[in-house]
């Protein structure tokens, strides 16, 4: 028999799988990390029902989603059997906990797959993460690394975590670095809003530590937003550390990050290039197209450094008292340093 379980409850099960059955976009928007989508109803399907709602009413539209459900019933039934074979708990949502999971839980139970259905569904998750990232502060501290562009935050990260130790990489879960450029080197589609605040939420409630680094952004991440609170952790709040390198590894750094060094490349570069032309003037704009044609790419990265990343973020970097200062020219060294950075604040040791 199938049973109502809060989110709270089911996110700490063991060996366990959410199903989501709502359609593939509203999957596609947000959902439950690493659930699996098997939608009752798809969007061409969800809309028919929708519109013959409005028009004819419940009962009508209640008939034509059987009619249109009827056809998946057995291979909804397969896929589920093999699910619950590989996991002890299968928990079914939809999007309010409404008619979608309750006619999907009431039959397949009845048929001995034995299930929980999520109380209230994707909008009391969402209401879960929303009031989890918004009080984050009670129980979380972040180590916030700042620093001129190209000066490694993003490598440190990295590297800690290899280390095992909690390193939230904003920029990663945003597909962006926040500046003209900031798409480039990155594979996927950005997330939704939503989305991004699913993964901030589902990284940071199973952080192995209360201490996690993350680098200090600006509120805006590419196309997504910091929630306010976890914002306010980055700026007000945390242990500060000013991470520095020399230009000429920062300049390195960044052709390695924004350049595969191939042609492909080069048009999307020279689209950014486009959109700094009223901030840089003709003359800089044309020498960096005249460079990026010649592939002449630590020229490009050189010229951003010195007259656009670094006058623009100066004022920034230049505005907190810093705990800790760390070069990052003797790379294996610093990471030392900041391991033990972490393992003092842990311990309690160094406040």
């Amino acid at each position: 028999m199938s049973n109502i379980i809060e989110i709270e409850n089911a996110l700490k099960l063991e060996n366990s799988i959410f199903i989501d059955v709502r359609s593939e976009s509203e999957y596609a928007e947000d959902r439950i990390l690493n659930s699996v989508n098997i939608p009752i109803l798809n969007d061409e399907q969800r809309k028919i029902v929708g519109t013959l709602y409005k028009q004819e009413g419940k009962e009508k539209a209640i008939e034509k989603g059987l009619e249109l459900i009827a056809d998946k019933l057995k291979d909804i039934y397969i896929e589920l059997k093999k699910l619950s074979s590989e996991y002890d708990n299968l928990i079914i949502y939809c999007a309010r906990g409404g008619m979608r999971s309750s006619l999907f839980v009431n039959f397949y139970s009845g048929l001995g797959i034995n299930m929980h259905k999520l109380d209230g569904g994707y909008k009391k998750y969402r209401k879960y993460v929303i009031d989890f990232l918004e009080n984050a502060d009670k129980n979380y501290e972040f180590i916030v690394l700042h620093g001129l562009t190209g000066v490694g935050k993003t490598d440190a990260l990295k590297y800690l975590s290899s280390k095992n130790i909690s390193s939230l990489d904003l920029e990663g879960f945003a597909q962006n670095c926040g500046s003209v450029f900031g798409y480039l080197g990155f594979e996927k589609e950005p997330p939704s809003q939503k989305m991004f605040e699913t993964l901030l939420f589902d990284y940071i409630i199973n952080s192995n530590s209360k201490y996690i680094f993350t680098e200090s952004e600006s509120r805006r991440v590419g196309y997504v937003m910091l929630p306010e609170n976890i914002y306010n952790m980055t700026i007000d709040k945390g242990y500060h550390i000013l991470v520095e390198d020399s230009t000429e590894n920062r300049i390195q750094r960044l052709v390695n990050q924004y350049v595969n060094l191939s042609s492909k490349d080069d048009d999307k570069i020279s689209e950014s290039i486009e959109k700094l032309r009223k901030r840089l003037g003709n003359e800089k704009t044309d020498y960096l197209n005249e460079k990026l044609h010649l592939k002449q790419y630590d020229k490009i990265a050189e010229e951003l450094i010195i007259n656009y990343y670094d006058p623009l973020y100066k004022y920034s970097i230049d505005k907190f008292n810093y705990d800790n200062i760390i070069n990052v020219d003797e790379f294996e060294k610093a990471m030392d340093d900041l391991i033990n950075i972490h393992r003092q604040l842990h311990e309690g040791s160094l406040k």
